[in-house]
């Protein structure tokens, strides 16, 4: 339901809802805890669906930007994230999941993940963080795809 708005939920707080097309209702129910870099749960409502296959260091040349800089990549791999929410006709606000891969993650690697998150979102959306061995060529470190809602 939507009241002045906002979305209002029978459980959790309500957030307001992000500006753009589709109707994303972005909550963190009681009995989770309340994250500030992710987003427990998205729900969408109306709108497409756009997928968005991982998004690497790759410069539109196909070279990696920042090789060996983990961070350095992250940056580039969120440009590129960008690029391609755009050529969906789409916002970084509609984005309502990510899954970020990352190669060799530590623990501590959580914490410069999820400022670059909140640094990129305007809300923080649903987030999966995960450890890898490799990803599809050994330059790469970091690899992040997304799922966005638009009208």
């Amino acid at each position: 339901m939507r009241l002045g708005g906002f979305s209002v939920v029978a459980f959790g707080c309500c957030i307001p809802l992000a500006g753009g097309a589709a109707d994303l209702r972005f909550i963190n129910p009681d009995g989770l805890f309340k994250p500030s870099t992710f987003t427990q749960v998205v729900i969408a409502e109306g709108g497409k669906t756009v997928h968005i296959s991982g998004q690497t260091a790759r410069d539109d040349q196909s070279n990696v930007v920042g090789a060996g800089d983990v961070k350095r990549q992250a940056e580039q791999v969120f440009e590129n994230l960008r690029l391609a929410v755009q050529a969906a006709g789409a916002s970084m606000a509609d984005v309502a999941k990510i899954t970020t891969f990352v190669v060799n993650l530590k623990p501590e690697d959580r914490v410069w993940i999820g400022e670059m998150v909140k640094k990129n979102f305007p809300k923080p959306p649903a987030h999966t963080l995960v450890g890898v061995q490799a990803l599809a060529a050994p330059e790469l470190l970091i690899e992040i795809e997304a799922l966005a809602v638009v009208d």
